[in-house]
């Protein structure tokens, strides 16, 4: 008798158990987004198409020709996980749309993570203190890192999604969390802007001085939108005004062609570039001045000529000599404005670009 009790006694509790497991609360359409925001919120790996998403319009926008480091995006998304812990999503109880749907409303307050890092960002750019776009972005996103748990808020915005059912769950289009995402945290790529747009001057600045110093215009191309016939029209013009008086235009071709060549050996790089203004950029320029034209004018003025013709032989032969054999000075650094105002309305032949074409090629 005992041990019927006993049996009898395991069977309810048994009994119990699949009841309490039948009557197991099912989870919402509004719980389900709930974890899903959390979980993409959460995981750097969920903010990947985030920051994809935020690359490709800013090259867009801002037209950069510089691009986005792989080396980059793994502290990028770590930023913008840090950015969107502060940022609290409230759900509304699910409202049935049809049988399968339900619409969800999601309301946020937005982290404006422009306005928050403007004034840091653009101290950041007046000093920046290397020539790797990497290590200045890096830098600059852990400073801005440290404004976040501070930061003010926006207005609250709403947002609302569509949540189906799909078998004994639900499911949800992975663009809307990844919309949602972003509309909380306008300007998220201010401080990559930041700083990428000096180093795209900086490489302008480099593709500027190959192309009208060499005529290596492809980055510069990328830069202007010109085609190869009009950059190539730009470097040739720069070479039609060094005829000599008698010269025929064999000769002249002859001269245009040593200057070439001599421009061609010019030795530069465009290091470490800050922003001052809007407009105005500063750059060092490390150059081992080429002071073939200098050389060339020497030795021609030391020689004894009879006709304009000898002047002219002797003046062909010289500068085709510094052309194939150049020669240098010592190499030096030399600090450089460069308004970029100026540049877009063909003003540069100011007193500081003189200076620096001097630096590379003095020719006097």
């Amino acid at each position: 008798m005992k041990k019927r009790g006993l049996i009898l006694l395991s069977g309810i509790m048994i009994f119990g158990a699949v009841l309490a497991g039948g009557c197991e609360k099912k989870e919402a359409a509004d719980d389900y987004l709930g974890r899903q925001i959390t979980r993409a919120k959460e995981s750097e790996g969920e903010l990947a198409e985030v920051l994809a998403d935020g690359i490709a319009q800013v090259k867009e926008d801002e037209s950069f020709v510089i691009d986005f480091p792989d080396e980059l995006k793994e502290p990028y998304e770590a930023f913008l996980q840090s950015a969107l812990k502060q940022v609290q999503f409230e759900l509304n109880k699910a409202d049935k749309e049809s049988e399968d749907t339900y619409l969800v409303r999601v309301t946020y307050e937005p982290l404006d993570i422009a306005s928050v890092t403007e004034t840091i960002n653009e101290e950041y750019a007046k000093n920046i203190a290397s020539a790797d776009l990497t290590t200045e972005v890096k830098a600059l996103l852990e400073k801005d890192t440290g404004l976040l748990d501070s930061a003010e808020k926006q207005q609250k915005k709403s947002q609302t999604i569509e949540v189906a059912k799909k078998g004994d769950g639900f499911d949800i289009k992975e663009e809307d969390v990844k919309e949602l995402l972003k509309s909380a945290l306008p300007g998220y790529m201010a401080p990559y802007t930041a700083v990428a747009d000096v180093f795209d001057m900086r490489d302008f600045i480099q593709a500027y001085l190959d192309a009208s110093l060499k005529g290596e215009t492809e980055r510069y191309q990328l830069h202007t939108g010109n085609t190869p016939e009009e950059a190539a029209a730009w470097y040739e013009e720069s070479f039609q005004d060094f005829g000599m008086d008698g010269f025929s235009a064999e000769q002249s071709e002859r001269i245009a062609n040593a200057l070439k060549g001599i421009f061609k050996n010019c030795k530069y790089s465009v290091g470490i570039t800050k922003k001052n203004s809007m407009t105005e950029y500063e750059f060092e320029l490390n150059t081992t001045p080429n002071t073939s034209v200098l050389s060339a004018a020497e030795e021609l003025s030391a020689g004894v000529y009879y006709s304009q013709e000898e002047v002219n032989e002797a003046c062909l032969t010289i500068y085709e000599k510094y052309a194939a054999q150049p020669t240098y000075g010592e190499e030096k650094n030399v600090m450089v404005i460069w308004n970029a105002w100026n540049m877009m309305n063909d003003q540069m032949e100011d007193a500081e670009f003189n200076a620096m074409m001097d630096a590379i090629i003095p020719s006097e």
